[in-house]
């Protein structure tokens, strides 16, 4: 799925959002746009980026490589940079080097060290970076990593997750739960079963999940953040391989929620942190952006299970009855969303439009939840994002 460069006429952000909701069954072109601008904003933020950073260090000869090498990658054709800037590891350094450089403008630190080690390490992020992909050639998509990922992405996975900083620590963790090279397969195999069962929705996975981490002592099922965008985290909780499929779809939905929020605010900066909502799938306290992500993510997974088919019988009952669950709970949710404040324009939008579709689920399955709730109330674990 090419995502940069459509011959598509250029949208506004009012318009990109309009009548869409970004997932796999609604207009691809939308989904190509809104990649589109992603890319476009996370190069706009480097550029301003290297222009602040030209003021504050541009005589220190030490960085010279450093202005250099980001100079190479501005001018550089859009077909080069865009696979750099998409990867993880680069927008994690964007956003960490941004944030330091922020805390110096503003007055925040006057040690402009912490700035420095970062544009020092650059030459060796971009060498991580392409040893990566040089070894994604001969590999099946996406990597999976243990304990051998980017130290930038252990840097910034707590709370979801604490890496051991020591080796001992690290090969005792390695001889529990299955190897690497097994899970790789298992999750290949459910991979191979989401693109047979929504061909939409695998190639959307594909854009949007970079990298996998596979953490079988996580605390979690699966979890995802903002703050590592493109790298999902999965544990061996689930306990088959249509658990594993949920997980995949639910986190590759969370990262679609990353890319639009990226794009537009959904909820106003002003609105209340606090967890005020009870979540109908497991009575967990959210606030309203977490509650947005449940309910966002959610849709997707009742789009997903009742595409499921062709299954062995118990396997299609637990899909039905997982399915019925989630959908009971978006029927409930959608009392508080009617009323919820704080929500941007562009977030009214996608909520308006979200909740027309489970108005729709809500009819095309009527006749199921007729039948009342019984068996199908059972939860399985939920995930988190951190």
């Amino acid at each position: 799925m090419d995502s940069v460069n459509s011959q598509q006429p250029e949208l506004s952000i009012d318009e990109l959002f309009q009548g869409t909701t970004f997932l796999p069954d609604s207009e691809p072109e939308r989904f190509l746009k809104l990649q589109e601008q992603v890319e476009k904003n996370r190069y706009t933020m480097f550029v301003a980026l290297y222009a602040e950073l030209s003021k504050l260090f541009a005589a220190d000869s030490a960085l010279n490589l450093f202005f250099k090498q980001a100079l190479d990658i501005i001018l550089s054709p859009p077909s080069v940079r865009a696979k750099l800037i998409a990867h993880p590891v680069f927008q994690i350094w964007n956003i960490l080097t941004f944030r330091d450089v922020n805390y110096l403008l503003t007055g925040k630190t006057l040690d402009d060290a912490e700035v420095k080690a970062r544009l020092l390490e650059f030459a060796q992020v971009l060498q991580r970076i392409e040893a990566s992909q040089d070894a994604q050639v001969d590999e099946q998509y996406p990597p999976v990593y243990r304990f051998d990922v980017d130290p930038l992405i252990t840097q910034v996975t707590p709370p979801s997750y604490d890496y051991p900083p020591d080796e001992q620590t690290r090969r005792q963790l390695e001889r529990a739960g299955y190897s690497k090279a097994f899970f790789k397969d298992v999750m290949q195999l459910a991979l191979l079963r989401i693109k047979h069962t929504w061909p939409a929705c695998h190639e959307q996975w594909q854009v949007l999940v970079k990298a996998v981490c596979y953490l079988p002592d996580g605390s979690f099922r699966s979890c995802s953040a903002s703050r590592y965008t493109g790298v999902i985290l999965l544990s061996s909780r689930d306990n088959s391989i249509l658990d594993m499929e949920e997980s995949l779809v639910h986190e590759a939905t969370h990262q679609l929620l990353y890319n639009i929020v990226e794009v537009a605010a959904v909820v106003e900066p002003h609105a209340s942190k606090e967890a005020l909502y009870s979540l109908p799938w497991s009575g967990q306290q959210r606030d309203l952006y977490g509650y947005f992500h449940a309910f966002y993510v959610y849709i997707a997974l009742v789009k997903y299970l009742e595409r499921v088919q062709a299954r062995p019988a118990e396997e299609m009952r637990r899909a039905e009855q997982r399915m019925l669950f989630i959908l009971r709970g978006l029927s409930k949710a959608l009392a508080d969303f009617e009323t919820a404040p704080c929500f941007t324009a562009q977030g009214r939008e996608l909520l308006g439009n979200l909740m027309q579709e489970v108005h729709r689920l809500e009819r095309r399955h009527a006749g199921l939840l007729s039948r009342g709730e019984g068996a199908s109330t059972v939860a399985a674990p939920l995930h988190l994002t951190a």
